[in-house]
């Protein structure tokens, strides 16, 4: 070989060398109100086979907990990394500009590090006028409504006259029983349209290095979804929670803020047995809808081969009541509204199941740890990316939940360990709860009031108050690469 091509040869060989790696790209899939009813977590009733498969090829997080049970604080506090007594954000309307003027949202942190950033469906909750991204696409909400009063019409046509409705002061009109299968083609429901939105964005940018946030809003009410989604549930596998089985459920020693009077669901009526068993099919049916959309995007994903260098991460945006205690409803502290599903799958991270204590607020730091990107000193999560890489390592000691009761207005946080969970309202003069999670899963036995938890309370009323103490500092901790 001639010693010019020699040295062209030596010089491309250096270039290549030199070329950075290309830089993982983010689907980053948010599911509304969607609890951990899925396959892959153990429930015997769900259809979640798309989900499942993705957990197959990740890391799924046994044990992963939201901050706050409510859309827009939970949502503030993970595409912030801040936790909610940072953020300010305990409503439905405020703004997170409001605690945090500056701060830089997660889509934001890829933007300015030079990736296409975007949004489709519901992300945000309240639009964030700072978080200008290349694509946002809205979510189109009145097809569902549509839908759920023709499946009303066509249960009235039936002899079905048992919801009653409330219009009184509302532009939309409000059913007991929020929920009902219907004859319509997949394309009219909302979350098909932003699977399509979604699917349609990958194709544009499968050349290009992106994050892409794709928020979807089954499983959230009117529990609706073609009718096929509702006939594969087996309704004799579902289990009446205990407050429905004979007998019912001692409540008296739940303090008052702990149990929200108006559900999201028979918010004029509470449910009997037997409607129970429909709400929650119901639920089961729209998540495996929700489910099915979520197998058209990774697909796409697939079928471009962005797979293969791309970061995808899929959670609920916090967890939800399906009949225990008797609420069909988010916005509590019990296990049911805190509890979320996290499923992380990253190039070079292998299968398996991590039971470790996780949060949601670590999901801003793993994933820009994951891309390479510096983690900006206002997040106050911790990345995950050890226990990614370690499954089988500690997770963190305890989680914290905080929640406004509905109807009392009291503060009420949590504090959870790997068996026990501590609640108080208004720092305990409204109550306190303690459940041991390894004989009493169901949190149906307060053990707040035993003389032999009195060491225990104590416990965990020093380490949440040395956590609100941090969390609320003006300069919070920096995120770290482990988990302590």
């Amino acid at each position: 070989m001639r010693p010019s091509l020699l040295c062209l040869l030596f010089s491309t060989l250096l270039s290549l060398a030199a070329e950075p790696a290309r830089r993982p790209n983010v689907l980053f899939i948010i599911v509304d109100d969607l609890t951990t009813t899925l396959s892959c977590y153990g429930d015997k009733v769900a259809h979640t086979p798309n989900m499942d498969a993705l957990a197959a090829r990740g890391v799924r997080f046994e044990h992963a907990y939201t901050q706050f049970a409510l859309c827009n604080p939970s949502r503030c506090s993970f595409l912030t990394g801040c936790y909610p007594e940072r953020t300010q954000v305990y409503d439905l309307s405020t703004s997170l500009r409001v605690g945090l003027p500056e701060v830089v949202t997660l889509p934001q942190a890829f933007k300015n590090a030079g990736y296409l950033s975007g949004r489709i469906g519901k992300v945000f909750h309240v639009p964030d006028p700072k978080t200008k991204l290349d694509i946002e696409l809205t979510t189109p909400l009145n097809l569902d409504n549509i839908i759920l009063r023709e499946s009303k019409l066509a249960q009235e046509s039936e002899g079905d006259l048992s919801d009653p409705v409330r219009t009184k002061g509302r532009k939309d009109v409000t059913y007991n029983k929020p929920y009902g299968p219907s004859n319509h083609p997949d394309k009219d429901f909302t979350d098909y349209e932003i699977a399509t939105r979604a699917i349609n964005s990958l194709d544009a940018w499968k050349d290009k290095t992106f994050f892409l946030a794709v928020g979807f809003i089954r499983p959230h009410t009117p529990y609706v979804a073609p009718k096929i989604f509702f006939d594969q549930v087996d309704r004799k596998q579902i289990t009446l929670t205990p407050f429905y089985q004979e007998g019912g459920e001692n409540l008296s020693l739940v303090p008052k803020a702990a149990l929200r009077p108006n559900n999201n669901v028979f918010s004029l009526k509470q449910a009997n047995a037997v409607e129970s068993i429909d709400a929650h099919q119901a639920y089961v049916a729209s998540a495996a809808w929700a489910d099915s959309q979520v197998g058209r995007v990774l697909n796409k994903l697939k079928e471009l081969h962005l797979d293969e260098n791309t970061i995808v991460i899929l959670t609920g945006d916090h967890g939800y009541q399906l009949g225990e205690h008797g609420l069909w409803a988010k916005q509590t502290l019990f296990e049911g509204s805190c509890h979320v599903p996290l499923i992380v799958a990253a190039p070079g991270i292998k299968p398996a199941v991590c039971k470790g204590l996780v949060e949601q607020v670590d999901i801003y730091p793993t994933l820009t740890g994951l891309a390479g990107l510096e983690t900006p000193k206002s997040v106050q999560g911790t990345s995950l990316q050890s226990l990614l890489l370690d499954p089988s390592g500690k997770g963190k000691p305890v989680v914290f939940s905080t929640m406004i009761s509905t109807h009392t207005k009291f503060m009420g946080h949590s504090v959870s360990t790997d068996r026990f969970r501590y609640i108080e309202w208004d720092e305990g003069r409204a109550g306190y709860q303690l459940y041991d999670h390894e004989s009493d899963p169901d949190e149906l036995h307060n053990l707040a009031g035993k003389p032999i938890q009195v060491d225990r309370l104590k416990r965990m009323q020093t380490r949440l108050a040395a956590h609100l103490k941090s969390v609320t500092a003006e300069n919070p901790k920096p995120a770290g690469d482990t988990v302590k």
